[in-house]
């Protein structure tokens, strides 16, 4: 069955929608940093992948991750040049969230440094829980901090993303 304009409308939506409130747990993280405003939003996320049969993809977890993929994607491109921005988003990480949490995001930081061998993250997807997708918040967020935006956009590779699409 072909994709109709409503579709790929109601995707849109959806993908906007993931959008602002992934970035609204950066900006939450960045105010008052720690690891809760990201867990809180995979939370909301993926509250509707609970109905979900488990041999289904779950639409929440799915979609919150390929915002973060494309916003890794967009940061890694805008920062070709920082080769040591995987460093230094996990130093800030580990300053403002504590280095449990830095050690997290170890693990699925490998696609905004190393994207020929991104498929190594999905090992952790279980073993991290929501932190998995929590600790792609946290990145962004240093992300931004550490890497302040020069066209004014406050989540930065959101906006590289979003001009990207």
């Amino acid at each position: 069955m072909a994709a109709t304009d409503s579709d790929d409308a109601e995707l849109a939506e959806a993908y906007r929608l993931v959008s602002d409130t992934l970035a609204g747990a950066v900006r939450e993280t960045l105010a008052s940093p720690g690891p809760d405003p990201a867990r809180f939003a995979i939370r909301r996320l993926t509250a509707v992948d609970e109905d979900v049969p488990a041999d289904a993809t779950p639409p929440g977890w799915s979609l919150a991750f390929l915002v973060l993929a494309d916003w890794f994607d967009a940061a890694r491109t805008a920062l070709a040049d920082a080769d040591d921005r995987g460093d230094r988003a996990l130093a800030w990480i580990g300053e403002h969230l504590g280095p449990r949490y830095a050690a997290r995001a170890r693990y699925t930081i490998t696609p905004l440094v190393d994207p020929d061998n991104a498929r190594e993250t999905s090992h952790y997807i279980d073993a991290l829980g929501v932190d998995f997708l929590a600790s792609m918040v946290w990145t962004v967020a240093a992300l931004v901090a550490e890497y302040p935006a020069t066209d004014g956009a406050d989540v930065w590779p959101r906006a590289h993303a979003d001009a990207a699409r």
